[in-house]
């Protein structure tokens, strides 16, 4: 059960419908070759980054001395912000496309591996084993890769303003998430200081 949540977070996170509509012009214009080179990439780059993360995540915060709480708190102010962005502009700041420079930057990063994704990743294997991260990393991964590899379709079938509306509800789900991860991380503070 908290891979399946592990995993609904991930992708509420990354959001790959959202991306649909900014890849769209690029990717009715780009030949065979070249839409074969963005799924191949995002299909590989996405779970190695993610995974990066999650292996390494807590050697980095023991490096700079970081605990699991101050990572909450942190987080969950990160992805409240995004999914505050998300609600009021469509989509992060941070994901807007340069069409010529698009493939691993800012595409694969920041647009669906960027920092509400990382967050996420080192604040879920504070908190779960991490087998259950790694598992909902691929899932994950597998669902992005998917939704990018059959996005013209989405695309037609769905239209822009719903992919909008699919993306403004996942960033909802998201800042529910953020909240939660403040409270308890305020919470362990307050409760070390007693």
């Amino acid at each position: 059960m908290d891979v399946l949540f592990l995993t609904f977070q991930l992708l509420a996170i990354i959001d790959p419908t959202g991306a649909i509509p900014l890849l769209a012009p690029v990717l009715t214009q780009a030949d065979e070759r070249m839409l074969s080179r963005i799924y191949r990439l995002v299909g590989l780059s996405v779970p190695i980054l993610l995974l990066f993360f999650t292996f390494a995540g807590n050697l980095l915060l023991k490096a700079f001395s970081i605990t699991d709480y101050d990572l909450r708190i942190a987080g969950g102010i990160i992805l409240l912000v995004i999914s505050i962005d998300i609600l009021r502009e469509g989509m992060p700041r941070t994901a807007q496309i340069d069409v010529e420079e698009f493939i691993f930057v800012p595409v694969v990063t920041p647009m669906l591996v960027g920092p509400g994704a990382i967050t996420a990743v080192l604040v879920m294997r504070s908190m779960y084993p991490l087998w259950e991260v790694v598992l909902s990393v691929l899932l994950a991964s597998a669902v992005t890769f998917l939704v990018i590899r059959f996005s013209g379709a989405i695309l037609k079938r769905l239209g822009r303003d719903m992919l909008k509306f699919i993306g403004r509800f996942m960033s909802l789900i998201v800042a529910g998430w953020a909240v939660s991860l403040i409270v308890s991380g305020a919470r362990e503070v307050i409760t070390k200081l007693l």
